[in-house]
């Protein structure tokens, strides 16, 4: 219970711990389905038929996420201050709750409209940010080995997981971006 207080920075990644019937899609199922056809599109059969830049490629999703943290987190303050009493009603339907530890009860709420959209730009400009560092990473960093092949096969190894994470979060990030637009375009406005 004492580690509870010094876990604070990953509330950011409530998102992710969203139960509903439909949001597990939305976090897991659409988001791996995408990298996979990503990752295997570019690395795997890309290879064959297509000549690209990797460290461009990056430099330009790192350009993307630069202006991306400023929205997301532009996003996140509107919610939050925006009154409208429709935004502070427990979301219809099958609503998301979100399961919390405070004191040492486990609160179990049921998520309002501002909570729900507090959380995923939340989530959203914390991914942006991780995927911007892992950008820069990729881009800066290479590593040259020659330890043997056991060494060489470890390290193509690691940069595919690497890689794998990398596609993983972008596609993540897009998914989650398309179901807030969703729900700001559609969804707000039926009370």
């Amino acid at each position: 219970m004492a580690l509870r207080k010094h876990i604070k920075v990953f509330t950011v990644f409530s998102f992710l711990r969203l139960r509903s019937v439909d949001i597990f899609w939305y976090q897991w199922i659409y988001p791996t389905v995408l990298s996979v056809i990503v990752f295997v599109g570019f690395h795997c059969i890309g290879s064959v038929w297509l000549s690209y830049d990797t460290s461009m490629l990056v430099g330009d999703i790192n350009s993307l996420m630069g202006i991306l943290v400023g929205f997301y987190i532009a996003a996140l303050a509107a919610v939050s201050s925006f009154t409208n009493e429709n935004l502070d009603q427990v979301m219809k339907g099958r609503a998301p709750t979100l399961t919390t530890v405070r004191g040492y009860q486990e609160i179990k709420e049921k998520l309002t409209r501002r909570r729900f959209l507090a959380v995923l730009f939340g989530y959203c400009a914390t991914l942006s940010i991780v995927i911007y560092i892992f950008g820069v990473w990729l881009a800066h960093i290479s590593v040259n080995s020659s330890g043997g092949m056991w060494v060489d096969d470890l390290g193509a190894f690691a940069g595919a997981c690497v890689w794998v994470a990398y596609t993983w979060m972008i596609s993540s990030l897009l998914v989650v971006t398309l179901l807030g637009l969703h729900y700001l375009v559609e969804r707000m406005h039926r009370a």
